[in-house]
């Protein structure tokens, strides 16, 4: 979401129709990159340079990429080694990058100098960087520290955070991020279990746990969000919240786990209820995007009247790894209509 333009129009989200741009992916990795997932981006209009900007992250860190269109991607950099769930957002004329960041040195990759090797944590955090333009970034601040929360959450020593979203509510800033991780018993695909909120009043935090208990998690009943929470895509409205989370669950017909990209929405963005019934997409029956929904972002383009949705996805192996691409879904209120001249 972007702080510094007017409050989206929430309120078009539940009478949406959602469609693919295309049958194949507007974005996929190389060779080297099986996975690409975590889509976050900026439309042209909200860019220094009048162009689109997509951040996604890798086994290596995350990448930036950028386009003429919103459909052909050009790679510009490689963010941050180790890197991942990027989210994008700009507030009072600054950007500002959040994400996560775990795990040790990569070989041949990441490189420090002996003086910056006590800062090195290899503890899962969540970090931010800003920037004025988009190509010259400040250094990582660290604003939320697995450590500092296991206690007060009552959870493991070693969790891993993830999906870091940024919110402005009341003069303040709220963090949702994930907690914890969940394994399909029949894949090797993994989710995000708990969903939490934090809250500060300054950007580089300190931030404050909300509530010891999850704001979201798997709920056993639910045909589309039984096995596990997944990530969420938050748009704040003027008095209300809605997201697209991608949740977790068990398909009976294809006896398999999959996920869904479905619709909740809440007055004070704590509280969580799904909107419709039926989710926006679900996995398709063959192809690129037929086994999980993995993460999205959505951002409405005022100037078209629609909502833009990059979603990732998996389905399909080559060269003998499972690929993950990214995809995009287009949202349009159809009450809406062009009145034409007389």
């Amino acid at each position: 979401m972007i702080l510094s333009t007017p409050l989206q129009p929430i309120e078009q989200l539940s009478r949406c129709s959602w469609f693919p741009f295309s049958d194949e992916p507007v974005l996929q990795g190389s060779w080297y990159l099986p996975k690409i997932s975590g889509p976050t981006f900026l439309f042209p209009e909200d860019a220094p340079d009048g162009k689109w900007h997509i951040f996604v992250h890798s086994w290596l860190g995350i990448h930036h990429y950028i386009s003429n269109s919103g459909i052909v991607w050009e790679p510009s950099r490689l963010m941050q080694i180790r890197g991942t769930s990027p989210y994008i957002f700009k507030d009072k004329g600054t950007y500002y990058l959040v994400y996560e960041r775990h795990g040790g040195r990569i070989p041949f990759v990441e490189r420090r100098a002996n003086r910056h090797r006590s800062a090195f944590v290899t503890a899962s955090h969540v970090e931010i960087t800003s920037s004025n333009d988009l190509v010259v970034w400040s250094d990582p601040r660290t604003i939320l520290d697995s450590h500092a929360i296991v206690q007060s959450l009552d959870l493991p020593e070693d969790i891993v955070l993830s999906s870091p979203r940024i919110v402005p509510i009341d003069g303040n800033y709220r963090l949702y991020f994930g907690a914890m991780f969940v394994r399909m018993q029949d894949s090797k695909e993994r989710s995000t279990r708990f969903m939490y909120s934090a809250r500060a009043s300054d950007l580089d935090g300190p931030f404050v746990i909300e509530s010891h208990d999850a704001l979201v998690e798997g709920l056993p009943n639910d045909p589309w969000r039984s096995l596990a929470s997944g990530n969420f895509s938050v748009v704040k409205g003027e008095s209300s919240y809605v997201a697209i989370q991608n949740g977790y669950y068990w398909d009976r017909v294809r006896r398999h786990t999959a996920s869904a990209l479905v619709l909740v929405a809440s007055n004070d963005g704590k509280t969580w209820k799904m909107v419709n019934n039926n989710p926006i997409l679900v996995p398709a029956e063959t192809g690129w995007a037929s086994k999980y929904l993995r993460s999205c972002d959505i951002r409405y383009k005022s100037d078209e009247a629609c909502w833009y949705c990059y979603f990732s996805a998996t389905g399909i192996t080559k060269y003998g790894f499972e690929r993950e691409s990214i995809g995009l879904l287009i949202g349009k209120d159809p009450t809406l209509r062009k009145t034409l001249p007389q």
